[in-house]
């Protein structure tokens, strides 16, 4: 009789508790946003869904009462986001792992076999609380340049200096720089991409 009891009581635990799956990407870069969704056609209502992640690996950025979420990579590293539904069946639990990548500087060469400019990346000089200055690898060759920053909040600035000086604040983060250098013969991009804890320890 225990052992009718015991085994009804596991039935009964994995009925309620039973598993769902998340879909999305496995990996997420610094500062990209990728999109999970779950289905589950025994929902008791259209927010019976509870997304959450307790780190800051990943910033979730759309309700986390519905079967869709968008989320963004913060910092490098190993994330669990785990998700809660109510059915018709009780409690549906499921939780995917994702790894969050270093944002990495992008370079494009154009003519590349005929391009001899020799910056390759770009660095952030802190001026002031409140002003970031960028400076090309190799400021020694007379190049032309032109530094396109974009805001988080959509906002775009453009210099034509060697040294692209910026204004940016804790409400006003940059989230990435292009960088276009230009000689005789090529021009070569590079861009970088920043999130919101790049600025706030900068």
């Amino acid at each position: 009789m225990k052992k009718l009891l015991l085994f009804l009581a596991i039935l009964n635990f994995s009925f309620v508790f039973s598993q769902c799956t998340i879909t999305g990407a496995d990996q997420v870069q610094v500062g990209e946003r990728q999109t999970y969704s779950v289905s589950d056609s025994n929902v008791q209502c259209t927010d019976c869904y509870a997304w959450t992640y307790l780190d800051q690996k990943v910033i979730l950025e759309d309700d986390t009462h519905s079967n869709t979420l968008t989320l963004k990579g913060s910092l490098p590293g190993k994330a669990l986001l785990s998700l809660e539904i109510k059915t018709n069946e009780g409690i549906s639990k499921c939780q995917k792992s994702i790894q969050v990548i270093a944002p990495t500087s992008k370079v494009l060469d154009v003519n590349a076999p005929k391009c001899n400019i020799t910056t390759d990346s770009f660095k952030e000089v802190r001026e002031s609380d409140k002003t970031v200055v960028f400076e090309p690898s190799d400021t020694e060759k007379d190049y032309s340049y032109k530094w396109t920053v974009t805001y988080r909040s959509g906002d775009k600035k453009v210099s034509g200096e060697k040294l692209g000086k910026f204004n940016f604040s804790n409400e006003n983060v940059i989230d990435t720089v292009e960088l276009d250098i230009v000689d005789r013969e090529c021009t070569k991009k590079i861009s970088k991409s920043y999130n919101n804890n790049f600025w706030y320890f900068f």
